[in-house]
């Protein structure tokens, strides 16, 4: 019995020992090693928090820097769906240099082109799809845009906030999106 207890008792200090943390354990590391990307938003005052499915990914983004695919040189999506219900709300932009700064959506100075969009959609419902994308006004400030070391092979980021107004000109109604903030990891290599 003392021999099983001995070796019940060297086994839980093993075990403890290989499980204490170290000291930097809750330090931050490099920025663009671990961090979580989010995109968040409020929809006339209302939390937007998408919500992913096991088949469907709640958060987006997309970046061509060349024409891939028939996808203009670029292109970018920043987007946030609501998996469940449909709902999204989306930041689409044809010609972007990747910079940081402020965007005005409507006389952008480092994209081509800007069409955020909210699609008001409740499919649990059978509920008609509304599509709003008629832009009124809108801005976005990018933070940060980096890309991936070509080295390191460290994925880049893209952090910011946004906001705009949209219409939809069929049922002539408005959707504010306010308080928007998002961050993702960037894959590509420039």
């Amino acid at each position: 019995m003392i021999k099983f207890q001995t070796i019940f008792t060297v086994l839980i200090l093993l075990s403890t020992s290989f499980s204490c943390c170290k000291d930097d354990d809750n330090k931050p590391g490099d920025e663009n090693e671990n961090f979580s990307e989010y995109f968040t938003c409020k929809i006339n005052g209302v939390e937007f928090n998408p919500t992913g499915t096991f088949n469907c990914n709640n958060l987006s983004f997309y970046y061509y820097q060349e024409e891939t695919g028939g996808v203009p040189a670029g292109s970018m999506v920043i987007s946030g769906r609501n998996c469940p219900t449909g709902e999204a709300v989306a930041l689409r932009f044809e010609g972007v240099e990747p910079n940081v700064g402020f965007l005005d959506f409507n006389f952008p100075t480092y994209a081509d082109s800007c069409f955020p969009i909210y699609r008001n959609a409740h499919i649990e419902t059978g509920s008609t799809i509304i599509h709003y994308e008629s832009l009124i006004v809108g801005s976005m400030n990018i933070s940060s845009f980096t890309p991936r070391d070509s080295v390191t092979e460290k994925l880049g980021k893209i952090e910011g906030t946004f906001e705009f107004t949209v219409a939809n000109e069929e049922n002539d109604s408005i959707i504010h999106v306010t308080d928007g903030a998002f961050r993702f990891k960037v894959p590509n290599i420039w």
